[in-house]
């Protein structure tokens, strides 16, 4: 097995985990509609990241399958760089599960504010303000070292960023 299959491998682990992780937490934890007192409402700026989100998937999945078919947009990383943004993403899952820890029935999905809500200050959250979104830009940036690809990282960095950005606003506000 040569060093670029590693990567890809490495990289599906990545995803296909945090795409569990989110799946885990979303069922064990699902939205308390009746206690909603107010959630965020979609802007242009996350339409706009749901629309980028599909060439992204697409790039990673011929990244993984069909390396080949995305070499236009790769760049050279020493393999050291690359190894780095494993350890980026794995550090990432351990600040998100700290952070969901913390947070226990106060997470949700999306940004709201609910009855029962109360205010973390122990955990990640005695150090970082938003831990979670930390976490999310630390794994879900890390595929622009990782793959050494700019059009797959880019594009997971730029929608992550524009969806925190959102997210952030939102609750600052509140």
């Amino acid at each position: 097995m040569n060093l670029e299959t590693n990567f890809r491998i490495a990289q599906a682990v990545i995803f296909i985990g945090f795409i569990l992780h989110r799946a885990y937490y979303t069922r064990k934890y699902p939205p308390a509609e009746g206690e909603t007192l107010e959630e965020q409402s979609s802007s242009t700026a996350n339409k706009l990241a749901n629309l980028l989100a599909l060439p992204a998937l697409v790039g990673l999945v011929l990244y993984l399958a069909k390396p080949a078919w995305m070499v236009w947009s790769s760049f050279y990383l020493p393999a050291w760089v690359r190894w780095a943004g494993v350890g980026v993403a794995l550090t990432g899952f351990a600040l998100l599960q700290s952070a969901h820890y913390a947070l226990g029935k106060n997470w949700s999905d999306q940004p709201r504010i609910t009855a029962s809500q109360t205010l973390t200050t122990h955990g990640p959250y005695r150090w970082v303000r938003h831990p979670i979104y930390t976490a999310f830009l630390m794994i879900l940036g890390s595929p622009l070292l990782i793959t050494s690809n700019w059009f797959i990282g880019g594009l997971w960095l730029l929608i992550t960023a524009v969806d925190i950005a959102q997210r952030v606003a939102f609750e600052e506000a509140k």
